[in-house]
């Protein structure tokens, strides 16, 4: 018998027609439908001027999908298979624009601009109202992981705080429009080379011991479900940790909910009255709408409790965690318990008679972001090497959630400076170790995660951070290799009221870090860094800073990754040489 195959059932799609002055361009959206509404008003004034500054140039704009779509109440793409409809619709060689005014989930329309053989343009305003910012970072940096063939055109990235109307946008506009692509000023990049700075043999020859234990006992990094939020760039393959001392464990949210049920309610409830002693500002009301209930802190306690337990049981050095889209809807946000776990002063929990890393930190990545786990779990070796107390190994990731440029009163350690200098506004959403706060717990008020995103509560620790020297770093994959980019820069103090406008142009129940990098400017932060997180640590001072900064990319270097220093590590150019020889600071712009 002979098949008679039938065509008919393959769907066929109607492509749409574009003239040569057209542009399409699509609204990539959040998964929840209430955030998406939310923020459709901020997405549209972000649409108009794309549209202005295109049209000025003589182009026409196409959205490629309804501006309000009646059913959804929105006009951004809220799923994958509506992602994919809508770009199976347009000409795969068309010059596409991502508009992104909101935080969005990339896995919606990442598969699809893999394939793109046109030009794609991530263009976003740069504001801080909703995390349109960090969704359009995190994109980007979805889209750097695939290496695209010499077919394709790839993608290109461009931001603005002035209605893309100043100079710099229309001439990158300009360059995307004549060539497909845009390039930036990325001469604050070096590759990193151990042999050209001797300086910090002593860092290197530790660094190298250290990869070869690694290499000789691998490290296990746990994950709580990857993939949350959409973030492509996040998630890590096994193979991708092949050579790096470090392997994958996959955990699920759901034993994780299982085991909580084990921890009784008193001891839950004692590990949360330990954080209250240590100076905690917590407030426990029965409005689910709007304060922090009971149930929210029991659930935190039984969540710590579980997660310290689990890491024993595996042996692991560390874990993500993926709240948001798993047990977002059966209880209290894990922020809380992420901040106890990378704190050093934090609630001790035994675990077959002894006491799970007693004293010291126990590394937790935010949305099982494996680029920050992973860093996470570097900068921990090098913090034990170095000798210094428990309290320095903190380290936590934020998101590069906005930036402006900051011409006031502030102060470092104690000393009051004129600043003149762009600053970025690091938000983590929800927590922060106690440590990179100057008073640990006693200066972090729990505030209750906004309802709308957090229906069954959630407890932040809101706070300002200390002042003081860091380092930054980002581990990410750049077509298909395993890379860290990290840097130097300062914490910074302002007025109080200072913090509170960023707070109102942002998230007020988040923590926040008021930050400069050390030679490298908004634009070519924004033009280098792949992530929509950052992780950052401290150090007492700037000569101890560099050491580690080193020593960190030279472990990286010796497991395989692609390291790069970015902007300066000179002495003469941290905050903590200047306010030694002046009453004022000029750092980096915006350009």
């Amino acid at each position: 018998m002979s098949i008679k195959w039938n065509s008919d059932i393959l769907p066929e799609t109607e492509i749409m027609s574009k003239g040569d002055k057209d542009l399409f361009l699509i609204a990539n959206g959040d998964r929840r439908r209430f955030a998406n509404a939310a923020c459709q008003e901020a997405q549209m004034e972000c649409e108009r001027q794309i549209k202005k500054a295109f049209d000025d140039l003589g182009y026409n704009i196409i959205r490629a999908h309804p501006e309000v779509d009646p059913e959804m109440g929105h006009g951004f793409i809220e799923t994958q298979a509506q992602g994919a409809a809508v770009l199976a619709s347009l000409p795969k060689d068309a010059p596409l624009i991502v508009a992104e005014a909101v935080w969005q989930y990339s896995n919606h329309i990442a598969y699809p601009l893999w394939e793109w053989e046109g030009p794609v343009l991530i263009a976003s305003n740069f504001d801080g109202t909703w995390p349109g910012l960090v969704g359009a970072a995190g994109l980007e940096a979805c889209l750097t992981k695939y290496k695209y063939g010499d077919h394709q055109k790839g993608h290109s990235f461009v931001w603005s705080h002035e209605e893309f109307k100043d100079d710099a946008s229309k001439k990158r506009l300009i360059q995307w429009l004549e060539t497909g692509t845009i390039e930036y000023d990325l001469s604050h990049v070096k590759v990193f080379n151990p042999a050209e700075y001797r300086e910090y043999n002593n860092a290197f020859e530790f660094a190298k011991k250290a990869a070869e234990n690694f290499l000789a006992k691998p490290r296990i990094l746990g994950i709580y479900d990857p993939l949350c939020m959409g973030m492509l760039n996040a998630a890590f393959d096994e193979k991708d940790m092949v050579g790096t001392g470090i392997q994958l464990r996959r955990l699920n949210q759901s034993e994780l909910y299982a085991r909580m049920q084990d921890i009784p309610t008193r001891e839950a409830e004692g590990y949360i009255k330990y954080l209250v002693e240590q100076g905690f500002d917590l407030e426990v009301g029965s409005d689910n709408l709007t304060e922090i209930t009971r149930d929210a802190v029991i659930q935190s306690g039984q969540m710590y409790g579980a997660m310290v337990r689990h890491i024993a049981e595996e042996g692991l050095i560390g874990v993500g965690i993926a709240y948001q889209l798993g047990l977002a809807k059966l209880c209290a946000a894990s922020d809380l318990v992420e901040a106890m776990l990378n704190s050093t002063v934090r609630p001790p929990v035994e675990y077959r008679g002894k006491m799970v890393m007693p004293n010291e930190p126990i590394m937790c990545a935010n949305e099982a972001d494996m680029g920050c786990a992973v860093d996470q779990t570097l900068s921990k070796v090098i913090y034990k090497g170095t000798g210094l107390e428990p309290t320095w190994w903190e380290t936590t990731q934020h998101d590069l959630r906005w930036g402006h440029v900051y011409k006031n009163k502030g102060s470092y350690k104690g000393k009051d400076l004129d600043i003149d200098s762009f600053l970025w506004a690091f938000e983590l959403s929800g927590n922060t170790p106690a440590g990179h706060m100057e008073n640990g717990w006693a200066d972090m008020t729990a505030e209750r995660q906004p309802y709308d995103y957090f229906p069954e509560n959630g407890i932040c620790t809101k706070g300002t951070a200390k002042s003081g020297e860091i380092i930054w770093s980002r581990v990410y994959i750049d077509q298909g290799e395993m890379c860290i980019d990290i840097g130097r820069g300062a914490a910074l103090e302002l007025p109080p009221e200072e913090s509170d406008k960023i707070w109102a142009a942002t998230t007020e129940e988040w923590p926040l870090m008021h930050a400069v990098t050390y030679g490298v400017s908004r634009d070519q932060m924004m033009a280098k860094h792949k992530s929509n997180h950052i992780t950052v640590s401290y150090a007492p001072d700037a000569a101890t800073a560099n050491e580690i900064m080193f020593a960190k990319a030279a472990i990286a270097h010796e497991l395989g990754f692609t390291a790069k220093i970015c902007g300066s590590y000179a002495m003469e150019d941290s905050l903590e040489h200047k306010v030694k020889s002046s009453d004022t600071y000029e750092g980096p712009g915006l350009l």
